[in-house]
């Protein structure tokens, strides 16, 4: 993998990006969004055999989802539980006028994942255990809810198909099943790409 990667295609870059949230979430963007260079290389890891239908899960504001419709002609759907982040998403969506991207306002034990062939997880329940990483106190947060949103990704992702990817940034990775084996992993190991077996 390069050490340097090129900035998007469309031109899209942390700073132009960052020019269209509130004030609020530009403050917290670099902790709680995915980087633009890293929705980048995800994509197309989850996408380099082909176009996929790609489930992004704690999708936030959008950014991995944008990011990834822009780069490529897959499908991109995130799922985030707090509806002010999710009306920000689809403003941005509309404002780039994205046709294949759309981000829903549900709980993930509401999803069934075989409408889906690539996942991406930026630590998505980390919030619930960890109080000090908390964004805010919109939705309730619980270290039961951690664990029933594991168990149920878990759950999902082995009902997975052969060949379904996951591409994991930052975390433990305990949302993977051990039928899912590492297939690439970036030089300072924090983005990892998993294929079902």
């Amino acid at each position: 993998m390069p050490d340097t990667i090129p900035k998007p295609k469309t031109g899209l870059s942390e700073e132009s990006f960052n020019k269209f949230l509130p004030e609020d979430l530009q403050r917290i963007s670099k902790i709680h969004f995915t980087p633009i260079r890293i929705a980048r290389i995800a994509t197309e890891w989850l996408t380099e055999d082909g176009k996929k239908n790609v489930l992004d899960i704690g999708a936030g504001i959008g950014k991995f989802c944008i990011t990834g419709a822009l780069n490529s002609d897959s499908f991109f759907c995130g799922i985030e539980y707090r509806p002010s982040l999710v009306k920000v998403a689809n403003d941005l969506i509309e404002t780039f006028e994205i046709q294949n991207a759309i981000v829903y306002n549900q709980n993930i034990t509401d999803i069934d994942f075989t409408d889906f062939d690539a996942f991406y997880l930026y630590n998505p329940f980390y919030e619930n255990i960890v109080y000090k990483k908390r964004m805010n106190n919109e939705v309730p947060l619980a270290d039961s809810f951690y664990r029933n949103y594991l168990d149920y990704t878990v759950q999902q992702l082995e009902n997975c198909k052969k060949g379904s990817r996951i591409v994991t940034f930052h975390g433990d990775n305990l949302e993977v099943p051990g039928s899912f084996e590492i297939k690439k992993i970036s030089k300072n190991g924090l983005l990892k790409l998993w294929i079902k077996m």
